[in-house]
């Protein structure tokens, strides 16, 4: 029983750790945080920063994947923070998070184990293997 609750908790907890990273980063991209005092790049530097670790697509498909990205995000996150298609936005987090890890390492290869991307990715992966079919689909 103990380990149940502890299962539990733990999944609760992954689910909304990731759906709120998730959802921090995009509330970045907007100036959301920049209105309670902490600096962000805002919407033009995230484009900016797309463009370099996705230095290998023409510049004109950068919009476009920043967008995308942006759309995936907010639909996980939501979905993660709220409980809805667990599985499903799990693994799929799992995976954008890997193309994000592989998209900064083309680049800098520190930088997405400074970030952690890879741990999130495989702890994504980690809520999706662990979630019930049947309970959230």
């Amino acid at each position: 029983m103990q380990e149940l609750r502890l299962a539990r908790v733990a999944h609760v907890g992954l689910r909304l750790a990731l759906g709120t990273a998730f959802l921090s980063a995009v509330a970045g991209r907007f100036g959301i945080w920049h209105m309670f005092g902490h600096p962000g790049g805002g919407w033009d530097a995230f484009v900016t920063y797309a463009g370099q670790v996705n230095w290998y697509l023409p510049k004109a498909l950068v919009p476009a994947t920043a967008i995308a990205a942006t759309i995936f995000e907010t639909t996980f996150g939501l979905c993660l923070v709220f409980g809805i298609k667990v599985r499903w936005a799990a693994f799929g987090s799992a995976v954008l998070l890997m193309l994000f890890a592989l998209a900064m390492a083309s680049g800098d290869p520190k930088s997405p184990f400074d970030y952690s991307v890879f741990s999130a990715s495989f702890g994504a992966l980690t809520l999706a293997s662990f979630t019930p079919a049947s309970k959230y689909e």
